[in-house]
């Protein structure tokens, strides 16, 4: 029985011109005649130049594990925007970016999301906890050190998204529908009926830095073994 695994490769989307290993060709190669197109439709070269480095990373680092030319390797879109691999194959993976940064989680479990976030000041962070908290988070978040609301706000925000991303939602589930366990924050108490059982679920705090959050949710109650790999030089 194949054990199984999840891996999180993280990196820098754009490199400075001194610290970049590869020429812009090297990146357009990997991409296929849609994704070319689709990249020639952007009219801001740096969000265009974004595009192609993420696209491109994703796609050579799923080539690894299926053993494949990255360029054959086709990417679709569920009915909810979640991506995947068009061809047969037990390899999964989710990807979230912010700023200059991105995140990619690879796993042979299908169920999985991830998402990184800034951590930083935000005027209506009071708002968003009462829009998209349960009432338990939010009595949590509100009896905190004002120095600890700022950093515990994204820790439960990026449990949240990773989650909805999982079960192919997105936000529109609503974040205030899964409950992170406040006491021990790796699991859930409460997420919508549809997608089983809290303890099916499990979260997984992602440490980059100081600056970033980041999260991986997964449905499995099987132990896997977790890997955490920078990408800047080999993807």
């Amino acid at each position: 029985m194949t054990s199984k695994f999840v891996d999180v490769w993280y990196g820098d989307i754009l490199l400075a011109k001194e610290d970049e290993p590869y020429s812009d060709k090297y990146y357009w190669s990997a991409l296929n005649t849609q994704e070319r197109e689709k990249a020639e439709t952007f009219t801001r070269q740096l969000l265009q130049k974004k595009f192609i480095k993420t696209r491109a990373k994703l796609k050579r680092i799923l080539a690894v594990y299926l053993q494949t030319d990255p360029q054959t390797l086709v990417l679709e879109y569920t009915e909810y925007g979640k991506p995947y691999i068009k061809q047969d194959c037990d390899i999964y993976f989710n990807l979230s970016h912010k700023k200059n940064k991105f995140v990619i989680a690879v796993s042979n479990i299908d169920e999985l999301g991830i998402d990184i976030e800034l951590c930083k000041d935000r005027k209506n962070m009071s708002g968003m906890v009462k829009k998209c908290f349960s009432e338990i988070e939010s009595h949590f978040w509100s009896s905190l050190a004002v120095e600890q609301q700022t950093y515990m706000f994204y820790r439960f925000w990026v449990r949240k998204e990773a989650f909805v991303k999982a079960v192919g939602r997105g936000i529109a589930l609503g974040l205030n529908q899964c409950v992170v366990d406040s006491n021990k924050q790796s699991g859930f108490i409460s997420i919508p009926f549809a997608y089983g059982q809290p303890e099916d679920w499990s979260i997984i705090d992602v440490k980059l830095d100081d600056e970033d959050i980041c999260a991986v949710v997964l449905k499995t109650t099987d132990k896997f073994e977790f890997k955490l790999m920078r990408s800047q030089h080999n993807a």
